[in-house]
């Protein structure tokens, strides 16, 4: 890796943290504001002051570590020795003022992440040819769109439908070769005879394989034929092949067991399908349909993040919370940022659509009733709502300190799983 890709990748993490970050603090530095709540510093970054301006009551700063920023209000922990803004102190606002300011940083996260999802609907993403793949082994270059397989169209109006044409198309031929008409990267119309090629999604540690995506080249020492996957994979065959898009990286003698048909669903089955090498893009939606799609995202990841956590903990196969499909702390957070960041700028997995997944689960996390969390701090907003009596400061501050605690050593616990799987 040279200079220049090193100083990308460090670029794109620190504008990721940042991002994210200033987004959820600017929800709170704005409804504070209409509330009436002093604002004494808008900060990007940590640490020692680079530079600093102020501007009516509030000094903006940039400081020299760019890790995120933060919002210094006056009584934001309503105890003495505290800056006092009188009547504008945050504890001295009402309840409802002072849960929309901590909630709206949760709100701008996901607003947020809405828009990052929206614009990458928006953008026509190229289709990329992964080497080794079936479509390369027939001579198709990178950026070529599959407009046809047998005659049947193939639609690229969302990336799903993409995907689920190519897929019918693969399932139906069983791994018998198949015709293909596509469009170039120079606009040439051309036509191609391809031959599938039997991939295995494979979640959890097996013999002889990590967690990823392998084509299969042998099954017990045979060719790999056609028919269904899961039928051609029964009984517990020994096979060989590589890795998906690194032809290079081969392997021998790895024993799968109990292969479902399918196209990398599960969390903890091997499935296998066929496939042709593609990842395919599509042509962009217009603004209706964008943002409807955009923000429509947000539940299925939620719900994906929410039953991906629950199998984490209640199936052992997965390894646990610091597994190989482990929680990710900064140090995954970082590689993938870095994975993103390569793979272009728009598109389904690029570093917009990245910055709205960073964005919507810091959002979701800050939802966690965690006291030192937003979660924590609406909590205790709640009880005091409930009680009709303020829960005493020095509690709500012994409070705050254990949850930050427990949230270090979670962070510290999952960096160590991340690092192993470095």
């Amino acid at each position: 890796m040279n200079a220049g890709q090193i100083i990308i990748n460090v670029g794109a993490v620190i504008l990721t943290f940042l991002i994210v970050v200033l987004v959820h603090e600017s929800g709170h530095y704005v409804v504070a504001k209409l509330s009436g709540i002093r604002v004494d510093e808008f900060a990007v970054g940590f640490g020692p002051k680079l530079y600093a301006k102020r501007i009516g009551e509030t000094l903006y700063s940039v400081r020299a570590l760019p890790a995120g920023g933060y919002v210094r209000m006056p009584g934001m922990l309503g105890m003495e020795g505290e800056a006092d803004a009188g009547e504008r102190n945050f504890y001295r606002a009402s309840k409802t003022k002072r849960f929309l300011t901590v909630v709206a940083g949760i709100v701008f996260n996901i607003v947020f992440a809405g828009l990052c999802f929206t614009v990458v609907n928006l953008a026509p993403t190229p289709s990329h040819v992964a080497p080794g793949g079936a479509l390369a082994a027939a001579g198709v270059g990178n950026g070529a769109v599959v407009t046809s397989i047998n005659g049947a169209t193939v639609r690229h109006d969302t990336v799903e439908n993409v995907a689920n044409d190519l897929h019918r198309a693969t399932q139906a031929d069983q791994g018998r070769p198949m015709h293909i008409t596509y469009t170039a990267a120079n606009g040439q119309v051309r036509s191609v005879v391809v031959s599938p090629q039997l991939t295995v999604f494979v979640p959890t540690v097996t013999s002889g394989l990590q967690p990823g995506i392998y084509v299969i080249t042998s099954i017990t020492g045979q060719p790999v034929g056609t028919g269904d996957p899961a039928a051609l994979l029964s009984g517990d065959p020994v096979v060989s092949g590589f890795t998906e898009g690194q032809p290079s990286k081969t392997f021998s003698a790895a024993s799968l067991s109990q292969v479902q048909t399918g196209y990398g669903s599960s969390a903890t089955d091997i499935q296998a399908a066929w496939l042709i090498g593609l990842s395919a893009g599509f042509d962009g939606q217009p603004l209706p349909t964008a943002i409807a799609n955009g923000f429509t995202a947000i539940p299925n990841f939620v719900r994906d993040q929410a039953v991906g956590i629950y199998q984490l903990i209640t199936v052992p196969s997965l390894g646990g919370l610091n597994g190989p499909n482990g929680l990710s702390g900064p140090v995954g957070i970082a590689q993938a940022t870095v994975t993103a960041a390569q793979g272009g700028i728009f598109g389904q997995g690029g570093f917009i659509w990245w910055l709205g997944f960073v964005s919507m689960s810091l959002g979701l996390l800050n939802v966690l009733p965690i006291p030192f969390l937003d979660g924590g701090k609406l909590f205790f907003i709640v009880v005091e709502a409930i009680r009709r009596k303020r829960v005493d400061p020095r509690v709500e501050a012994v409070a705050s300190a254990i949850g930050l605690s427990l949230i270090v050593l979670l962070l510290v616990y999952v960096t160590i799983g991340n690092v192993s799987r470095l």
